[in-house]
């Protein structure tokens, strides 16, 4: 009976498992869905459009810098010094352009050349990278209309990949890389500049376009402040100062405006996605000789440094397509959203031509607005009165404003020839007031839901929670606190703010947690130091990395770490000893003691010496404190070799402990053999994560020695895995936003040899925290079982093996004292063959009592999210901060739930525990 409700049980858990990412997968295929299809109809044909007139410019050499936040180019400490030059002389023109979410490279190329607002679909399509997924054959940008328009030219690109998987039929010359190997890429751009001054020469070209990628992968590996950044930024510089130079010199350049941009900005750890000012302020700089000649305001350069990143003037990204549209002469594309930048009207010789473009540019926004409202209207959406009634006031005001805008055209037209730029000029005015509201209208992310898919998804969700409820033993008083707890983090879902700043409930709930079982433990065995430093380790742990907004602990952590790079290896150093001197403990009895010291040294000194390595490539100024010598000596290590001989050691260990434990011989309890794997394992974890979060280590491995000795019940283990594990998912840096994805360690060993292993190790190198707890849920489960079936699974007591390891209902003492050792040590099983199995059947029921309660919390979370998603249809609120989420989300019940608990998890449990 007991073998048969076990079996009934792992298969409601396995169904139930599947069901979560399922539900949510198709939750998140129906509210991130790309723009609904429109006939042909909709879209004049470009070639048809062409513009005819004198354009000031008829070449455009777009030279796009991956990450090229404002200040970088603006502000005193930027790396530009001769833009600023060119900027102080009047011969370029600089703008902030902000981007919108997601701030990604793959949304921020569509927008720049498509004038609209992206899906964050885009969000999924930047991370797979799918050329076949992301192609827009035949799409309607500023390059088809250039390219229909000068039919005698040629359109050139040199850069990345995803402008040619985007647009496989715009360019006739093409010379691009793939993106995916990050931390080969920061000399990449010396390919694009060597053949630069090749095509400068060349005559046969109307668009030459540049991406340049390597300072957003400085970014990404060293954060805004790497000492590799300002060369970066000298060299790009460098780039503007040849190809200005081409401008000057070379007659058939005379007429060809440069435009430096950047797609998006970054944060203070180099990543972006979000919609924090450093992520949105793009710097944008149109640059020509011939602005030099033409009337403009003087301006000064460089800027003090801004704290909101905002210079000079400040536009939408996608304002782009129609500036370089009157600029270049051909037609704007159907679907642009953008309005000319106002800085860029001088560069029309005649105002006539200006306000005549601007008129032209409100005429298509109008077309625009009609196309979006016809989609509005076919896609199937959810019934919000208080969202229709908002849109349909705003689209009756573009309506009113429209109407003024053709009578003051009529005005223009009609009138006699003195008086036709007084009413021109009130045209133009009625014109910008019209395009301001339809922008904001246009700029209203994507409409298309498909309810049915939102449908399906809730419905999945709901079956994987009744089926994990079903498969639940019992409810005792543990499973009640994670009850509580799935309540009222339910309820947050419902709040944006709390969404936003979710890392409060996390780091309070768990605190809170700890607190009532240090309590009820004080209750049971009196009080203990060990507990004060449960709680004090804990709230210092949520202190090491910036979460939120507001001003932390963290900043000031930053700043002395960047000052005196000393106090970060120091406690980098102190977690690879104390992995040393865990390793060493748990394979003595298996290796013999000098073996096990000698292995446990090889693996940890080549952990720690790879990260002195490639921290150090990436960030040279980590070890500025120590002589060039040594430096020189880091320098030389070589990295990949390094990784593949600890990879190999780690799994000779691995497969050796599991062999010994499945042997028919075997003298090693299967808890102890778990123990083993879970420290081999944990110190794989310290290689993948970032240096600064090493600390955090040495805090884990004091929680879970306290907590051992509390003799914490299954359900109790995974109300503790489930909370610890999401406090330490944002203690190591983490949110809910896509720009707090850790992409560098992915690439660990790898280079991008392998896309499978790089994903997973990306995924690992962002769940660490959680990865951590949840193999120590293992270690407390059985923990409860070494204290409930101690004559089944026997320890030494005396000797070098002592093991010490009492939970507090064995333990006589009232003190809760760690002990030296730090695991159990085996004995050989002399208890009675029955009991043993008795013992080993009851263990995994509690196992699965224990992923029950982990399943049930995933369902749960992933349903309130979802019902919340749907509350807030409608509402700016629903793309700026749950979309992101959403994806956050997904990725935890995918890699976190599924593949982690429920898999690797269960395989080391089911493998090594029995």
């Amino acid at each position: 009976m007991i073998f048969k409700s076990r079996t009934t049980s792992m298969l409601l858990l396995l169904l139930a498992n599947t069901l979560i990412p399922l539900g949510t997968l198709m939750f998140m295929a129906g509210l991130f869905r790309s723009k609904p299809l429109l006939e042909a109809t909709d879209f004049p044909s470009p070639s048809l459009e062409i513009r005819v007139h004198n354009a000031p410019f008829d070449k455009v050499v777009f030279m796009m810098v991956d990450a090229l936040r404002t200040d970088f180019v603006f502000a005193k400490d930027g790396g530009f010094p001769f833009t600023q030059g060119l900027i102080r002389s009047g011969a370029a023109v600089p703008i902030t352009a902000l981007s919108a979410m997601p701030t990604l490279t793959l949304s921020r190329i569509k927008a720049l050349t498509q004038g609209s607002s992206q899906s964050f679909l885009d969000a999924w399509l930047n991370v797979v990278n799918w050329p076949e997924d992301s192609r827009l054959d035949g799409g309607d940008t500023w390059l088809a209309r250039l390219k229909a328009s000068r039919d005698q030219k040629e359109l050139v690109f040199h850069g990345i990949e995803e402008w040619v998987d985007l647009y496989p039929d715009v360019f006739d010359r093409i010379e691009s890389f793939s993106s995916f190997q990050l931390p080969r890429l920061v000399n990449s751009d010396q390919n694009i500049t060597r053949n630069l001054s090749n095509e400068l020469a060349r005559d046969d070209w109307t668009a030459l376009v540049l991406h340049y990628l390597g300072l957003d992968c400085i970014a990404h590996s060293g954060g805004s402040r790497s000492a590799h950044m300002r060369p970066k930024q000298l060299e790009m510089d460098a780039v503007v100062r040849d190809i200005y130079t081409a401008l000057i010199h070379e007659p058939y350049m005379q007429d060809t405006l440069l435009v430096l941009l950047g797609d998006h900005g970054m944060t203070a750890q180099g990543n972006h996605g979000g919609r924090l000012p450093e992520e949105l302020a793009a710097a944008t700089v149109f640059i020509s000789p011939k602005l030099g000649n033409v009337t403009q305001p003087l301006r000064s350069s460089p800027l003090e440094i801004a704290e909101d990143y905002l210079y000079y003037s400040v536009v939408n990204q996608i304002d782009m397509v129609p500036t370089l549209s009157g600029l270049m002469g051909f037609a704007i594309p159907s679907t642009n959203a953008g309005i000319f930048i106002p800085d860029m009207l001088s560069a029309f010789d005649d105002d006539l031509k200006a306000m005549e473009f601007l008129l032209e540019n409100a005429k298509q926004i109008h077309r625009a607005l009609k196309i979006s409202t016809k989609s509005s209207n076919k896609a199937i959406v959810l019934d919000d009165d208080k969202y229709s009634t908002g849109r349909r006031d705003d689209l009756g005001r573009t309506g009113d404003l429209w109407e003024a805008v053709l009578l003051a055209e009529k005005a223009w037209v009609d009138s006699p020839s003195n008086e036709a730029r007084e009413h021109l000029k009130v045209s133009i005015y009625e014109a910008s007031r019209f395009v301001a509201v339809a922008q904001s209208l246009l700029l209203i992310s994507v409409d298309n839901i498909s309810i049915g898919r939102l449908h399906v998804g809730v419905g999945c969700l709901v079956a994987a929670a009744m089926l994990a409820y079903a498969s639940l033993p019992s409810l005792n008083f543990g499973s009640w606190s994670l009850f509580i707890a799935m309540t009222v983090h339910s309820a947050t879902m419902f709040v944006p703010g709390l969404v936003e700043e979710e890392h409060h409930f996390w780091y309070w709930g768990s605190l809170l947690w700890l607190v009532f079982l240090s309590v009820l433990q004080t209750r049971r065995s009196g009080f203990g130091l060990a507990y004060l430093g449960l709680i004090g380790l804990h709230f210092m742990g949520q202190c090491v990395n910036k979460q939120g907004t507001t001003y932390s602990i963290a900043e000031h952590i930053d700043d002395l770490i960047f000052a005196h790079p000393v106090f970060l290896w120091i406690p980098a150093l102190l977690s690879h000893l104390s992995a040393f001197v865990l390793i060493s403990r748990n394979l003595r009895t298996a290796l013999g003691r000098w073996v096990a010291v000698v292995v446990s040294l090889a693996l940890c000194a080549a952990a720690f010496g790879f990260k002195l390595a490639s921290t150090y490539s990436h960030n040279p100024e980590s070890l500025s404190f120590v002589s060039e010598y040594v430096r020189e000596l880091v320098a030389t290590v070589p990295q990949d070799r390094l990784l593949q001989a600890f990879w190999t050691g780690l799994l000779a260990c691995s497969l050796s402990f599991i062999w010994q434990r499945r042997g028919p011989y075997s003298p090693t309890s299967g808890f102890v053999a778990m123990t083993r794997i879970i420290e081999l394992l944990n110190i794989y974890l310290r290689l993948q994560s970032r240096p600064k979060n090493l600390s955090l280590f040495l805090i884990f491995e004091y929680q879970l020695e306290v907590l051992l000795r509390m003799g914490l019940s299954p359900a109790e283990t995974a109300t503790t895995v489930v909370l610890l594990g999401q406090s330490a998912f944002y203690s190591m840096g983490r949110d809910n936003t896509i720009a707090s994805l850790d992409l560098l360690n992915g690439f660990n060993g790898l280079g991008g040899s392998s896309v499978v292993r790089v994903v997973v190790q990306s995924f690992l190198s962002n769940w660490i925290g959680p990865v951590w707890w949840s193999l120590a849920g293992l270690r407390l489960l059985t923990s409860w079982h070494e204290g409930r079936h101690g004559p089944a699974i026997p320890t030494l007591q005396n000797g070098d093996d002592n093991s010490g390891h009492k939970t507090d209902h064995q333990n006589s003492s009232n003190d809760p004292k760690i002990d030296d050792a730090k695991t159990a040590e085996p004995a050989l099983e002399s208890a009675a063959k029955p009991q043993a199995v008795d013992v080993m059947v009851g263990t995994n029921a509690h196992y699965i009592e224990y992923l029950t309660m982990q399943t049930l919390f995933s369902a749960l979370s992933s349903l309130a999210l979802d019902l919340a998603c749907m509350y807030i249809w409608g509402h700016e609120d629903l793309w700026n901060i749950y979309a992101p989420k959403f994806i956050n989300a997904f990725l935890w019940v995918l890699f976190h739930q599924l593949i982690v608990n429920g898999t690797a998890c269960s395989i080391i449990w089911f493998l090594v525990g029995n």
